[in-house]
């Protein structure tokens, strides 16, 4: 499995606080980048320690001994006295005794389980290594996700901020003869509704990077207020369909974990096979005996010694009820099974491509449409404010600017958003994802 290494250097991370003079309470904010985020969330995130738990696991189970390879030693200590009334006798044994059993050749199914045990830990590493892939997409989705909200904050201000303006310029001409009571509250309406909406869009950032914290895997407790640091912009790339579906087919993690499966299953049919063959066990023993005893008329006695033993035994399976014809059976189904698994898989991962990169084209075009929209909106929203303090349009052609104005930021922020969530999936498609942010 790829190993992962992430240097995060202490200067990445400052810690500012910010006092608030209401309560006296230092609020801390940790400046939050995305490498730093993918740092923390490789450490602790709780889906990749279970992971790593799991390779654990296949590691201590890949050894020569539990595939068989060493003798089972074990000791035993039995002892027996008799009492007899009528002969007024006594007579008891006393035997220590160490015996070892080993296989000296059982059809190479050890050498079979041993390999089988191998990919087993491949095949661990290989999950743990789809669950880090998965992890660090939904990161930087995540990420990502906190930043566009964060994005919309600052559009839902900055025309909260317009509306204010409004507010107090129409209260200044009301003073001033020009305007009336309903255009006051026109301007107020519109002011406490933007106010709401900027309240509402903070809400959802607060979420988004409570989100991020579990993803990241940060307790409870040391949860903390985060400042993300990443520029909100997204890189196109012109991307090769054709490139993409090799990197897919040749690199994607899952698809090569189905490919470690086959191999699996090609060792439970080996072994199934191994069965029919002839298998020798051995066997040893090395036992101290200790008789004593006396009887009436026969003076007490005690006679020990040491005995040993060494056997073999040769075991040709002629017929067992078919269990072993049904065991293969089995077996080379299910390696059939793991053939078209890995198929369909391999199929299912090409269509995706092909939707992402269909998709992500698409993407690119509705992104460049929506910054001309934007600056249409914003030149819009210019022109209409200056016409709207000559007296040329009303309040309400006003505000339907202002919410054009609105509404074509949020679609350019969600195309922005979009194109970078879409570029995740694609790298992560190709196997790639792990490389190209262990370098962030």
């Amino acid at each position: 499995m790829k190993k992962l290494i992430i240097y995060i250097g202490m200067s990445l991370i400052t810690i500012s606080n910010l006092w608030a003079q209401a309560d006296s309470v230092i609020v801390q904010t940790v400046n939050l980048s995305l490498a730093d985020a993918i740092s923390e969330g490789l450490v602790n995130n709780y889906d990749i320690r279970i992971a790593g738990q799991n390779v654990d696991i296949s590691k201590i189970n890949n050894t020569l001994e539990n595939a068989g390879m060493f003798p089972t030693v074990s000791s035993d200590v039995a002892w027996n006295h008799n009492w007899s009334h009528a002969m007024n006798s006594n007579l008891g044994t006393v035997s220590p005794q160490i015996k070892t059993d080993f296989t000296i050749f059982n059809g190479f199914q050890v050498w079979i389980n041993k390999s089988q045990l191998e990919e087993l830990q491949h095949y661990s590493e290989g999950n743990a290594q789809v669950v880090i892939e998965n992890t660090i997409k939904d990161i930087i989705v995540g990420y990502f996700e906190a930043l566009l909200e964060k994005q919309r904050l600052e559009v839902s201000e900055q025309l909260a901020t317009l509306s204010k303006e409004r507010y107090d310029y129409t209260i200044s001409q009301k003073e001033l003869g020009q305007a009336v009571t309903y255009d006051v509250l026109q301007a107020q309406n519109a002011w406490l509704e933007d106010r709401r909406t900027s309240l509402d869009q903070k809400n959802k950032l607060q979420l988004k990077l409570r989100d991020l914290n579990y993803i990241m895997g940060v307790p409870q407790e040391e949860q903390t207020l985060y400042n993300l640091t990443e520029t909100f912009e997204a890189i196109q790339k012109d991307y090769i369909l054709s490139e993409l579906l090799a990197r897919v087919n040749a690199d994607n993690s899952t698809l090569k974990n189905n490919y470690i499966n086959i191999i699996i299953k090609q060792k439970d049919v080996e072994l199934a096979k191994a069965a029919y063959l002839p298998s020798l066990a051995g066997s040893a023993s090395l036992k101290y005996t200790d008789n004593y005893g006396g009887a009436q008329g026969i003076p007490n006695f005690n006679i020990n010694g040491v005995s040993g033993m060494v056997g073999a035994t040769l075991s040709f399976p002629i017929y067992l009820g078919g269990s072993r014809s049904r065991s293969k059976q089995i077996a080379v189904i299910n390696k059939q099974i793991a053939d078209i698994e890995t198929q369909q898989m391999s199929h299912s991962l090409n269509n995706q491509m092909m939707q992402v990169y269909d998709t992500y084209t698409l993407q690119r075009e509705i992104l460049e449409l929506t910054e001309e929209q934007v600056t249409a909106a914003q030149l819009n929203l210019d022109m209409s404010t200056e016409r709207y303090r000559t007296g040329q349009i009303n309040s309400f052609n006003l505000r339907d600017v202002q919410i054009q104005y609105l509404d074509a930021q949020n679609s350019r922020l969600t195309a922005i958003y979009n194109l970078i969530a879409t570029n995740t999936e694609i790298v992560r498609l190709t196997g790639g994802i792990i490389d190209a942010y262990s370098e962030e």
